[in-house]
């Protein structure tokens, strides 16, 4: 005689019963008069379900099992011009970034960027608010210095009394004092053949076009805890056909980064961005490993020992399966609405002159999150309530 395992069918039954409660007191308790009482139930009934399901029920259970919290969503506000003389391009970048997050906090982030680069080509390319026509071949190197501080508030309440005058509070740090600063420096390189009309909703005659960028940062938050990363991105290659959608590997971001403190190394972490649906939504993935754990640290000590960004595949595979078994990886998929304007123009001949300015307007939303912590796939209704 053979004993069936019990466990994972009690806690399917007891799940079970759980739901039917509540179902029945959701149903039932308006029909008495007292709703207050069903939906309180109804709360108690749906936390029972997400801890007996072991997934992520608040804030706290995040935390305990070494979560950040979510971007519920994100808005980006800002400008960029640029100039572009005998194919010289210089111009600025200044963005505010505001994230409201599942933990309640806030965070807000403003950056400043200087550009520099060179472009050429041939054929005219004009733009004004909707309408954009583009021909011809152009390419472009351009290099960036971005610096960045971060505050992070308890509250959006605090949030808002910084936000009404930032620009000016930024500079307080006594009475605003920042989580993080930071330095970036970046390169991309960009090139495009082909016929487009139109705008936001252009028409691509026929074209080919790709760009790529790697950068090296470093982030310094109180306390000397220092980040440093490596970023690589990518937008194509994507082909454009007459009447058909365009083809191609969409935009993609990749960051490998070391958290270091006084006391030694303390997390290493790989990021994933992918944009899908025409550049509608996000979804981003973060692999963390913390290193105050020894046996963690052990692991990835051959990648500590080299230099970004690392080439070494077999320290990486080693670090990647350690994560997965004693790390944390954390999914958000957002949706995005790119509500950015501008005006260009410019003419190419072998030289190019023009010019840009951009509003920049980006917001995005949080749709789903998901998490993989102490080994299990685990949902997150700390973030979508």
């Amino acid at each position: 005689m053979h004993k069936r395992p019990t466990a994972g069918q009690a806690t399917t039954e007891y799940i079970a019963a759980i739901a039917l409660i509540a179902v029945i007191l959701a149903l039932a308790a308006p029909a008495v008069g007292a709703p207050s009482i069903a939906s309180a139930v109804v709360q108690q009934m749906q936390r029972a379900l997400c801890i007996a399901g072991l997934d992520i029920c608040d804030a706290q259970m995040a935390a305990d099992a070494g979560l950040a919290p979510c971007p519920m969503k994100t808005d980006v506000t800002g400008h960029e011009a640029t100039a572009t003389a005998f194919s010289i391009e210089l111009g600025h970048r200044i963005t505010l970034t505001v994230t409201p997050n599942s933990d309640g906090t806030v965070s807000v982030v403003r950056s400043a960027t200087g550009i520099a680069g060179v472009s050429g080509g041939i054929g005219p390319d004009l733009s004004a608010g909707p309408v954009a026509f583009e021909g011809g071949a152009s390419g472009a190197l351009t290099a960036r210095i971005q610096g960045a501080r971060a505050w992070v508030f308890p509250n959006r309440s605090a949030a808002d009394t910084f936000l009404q005058h930032a620009v000016v509070n930024g500079f307080r740090w006594e009475r605003f004092p920042p989580a993080w600063h930071s330095v970036e420096s970046s390169e991309e390189v960009s090139a495009a053949l082909g016929v487009a009309f139109g705008g936001k909703e252009r028409t691509d005659l026929v074209g080919v076009g790709a760009s790529g960028q790697g950068a090296m940062g470093a982030r310094i938050a109180p306390g000397r805890i220092i980040t440093v990363y490596g970023r690589v991105a990518t937008d194509g290659p994507e082909l454009t056909l007459p009447l058909m959608p365009s083809k191609g590997l969409g935009k993609q971001e990749w960051l490998a980064e070391v958290t270091l403190s006084p006391d030694g190394p303390r997390e290493i972490a790989f990021r994933r961005a992918a944009a899908g649906d025409m550049d509608s939504t996000l979804t981003e993935t973060v692999y963390r490993l913390d290193l105050r754990d020894p046996a963690n640290r052990a692991v990835a000590a051959p990648l500590l020992a080299a230099k970004l960004p690392w080439g070494n595949r077999e320290a990486i595979a080693a670090v990647a399966e350690r994560i997965k078994s004693h790390g944390t990886i954390e999914r958000t998929v957002s949706s995005v609405e790119d509500d950015t304007r501008g005006v260009s123009g410019s003419v190419k001949g072998g030289w190019k002159f023009g010019g840009a300015v951009k509003r920049i307007k980006v917001h995005r939303e949080l749709v789903s999150a998901s998490a993989r912590a102490g080994g299990l796939e685990r949902a997150r209704y700390d973030c979508v309530k």
